[in-house]
């Protein structure tokens, strides 16, 4: 089977290009698909350019930004049901932590129950997708490495929270993980995004210290009677 040299490749790519294509991931499916093509009609005996005007016409290279566009919605469209599923679940979630802490504190029943489906639900469902959507959001590398780093050490913190709460083991396993993410990755890339963007200087680095003293705060409280 013939196989196309990187000039041949760059060529195809830049009609891609040239024809409005920018969003990545369909523009490298795409790509395989016309090099395929191209290279299906070169095994038919066409040179590169007749296997690439035929493929061309073949694919309707007319409407390859219409097929960008119909991709983009759909996506839109699906990851704003997601953002609206996630937004819902999440009001649960703390509602259910709320509840369970006040019934808690007023020995009422049903605080086990409330505190364990709030913080599960947290943890294990609404901060993954809350990462997940944060990372489809078409941020820099920075950006997603500070907000993962961010969400990753919230779950960690939730299941440490709900296993001291309920008096299960693993508790020292989970927050010490998650309070030297926050406090070695998080809190530095934050520290440093708020400062160069803040007009205040002085204010984000007293939001830092805040973050740091409800780490402090949050350890405090769960190992002094």
């Amino acid at each position: 089977m013939v196989q196309l040299d990187n000039n041949q490749v760059k060529i195809i790519n830049d009609l891609l290009v040239e024809h409005g294509i920018t969003y990545e991931a369909l523009h490298i499916d795409l790509l395989d698909h016309m090099c395929c093509m191209v290279e299906e009609n070169m095994d038919n005996g066409l040179d590169f350019g007749q296997s690439l005007t035929l493929s061309v016409s073949k694919f309707g290279i007319s409407n390859i930004y219409q097929i960008q566009e119909n991709t983009i919605y759909l996506l839109t469209l699906k990851l704003n049901k997601m953002k609206k599923t996630v937004g819902i679940l999440g009001i649960i979630s703390a509602l259910s932590v709320m509840m369970g802490v006040f019934f808690k504190t007023q020995h009422w029943p049903g605080a086990g129950i409330l505190l364990v489906s709030g913080l599960v639900l947290t943890a294990l469902f609404v901060f993954p997708a809350m990462a997940y959507l944060d990372a489809k959001a078409g941020q820099s590398k920075m950006s997603k490495i500070h907000s993962i780093s961010g969400y990753i050490s919230a779950i960690l913190l939730s299941l440490a929270t709900l296993v001291k709460i309920m008096h299960w083991p693993g508790f020292l396993e989970l927050y010490y993980p998650g309070a030297f993410l926050i406090l070695l990755v998080f809190l530095p890339l934050h520290t440093w995004k708020n400062y160069q963007i803040a007009e205040n200087k002085l204010l984000a680095f007293a939001k830092s210290l805040l973050i740091i003293a409800g780490v402090i705060v949050f350890w405090g409280l769960l190992h002094l009677r």
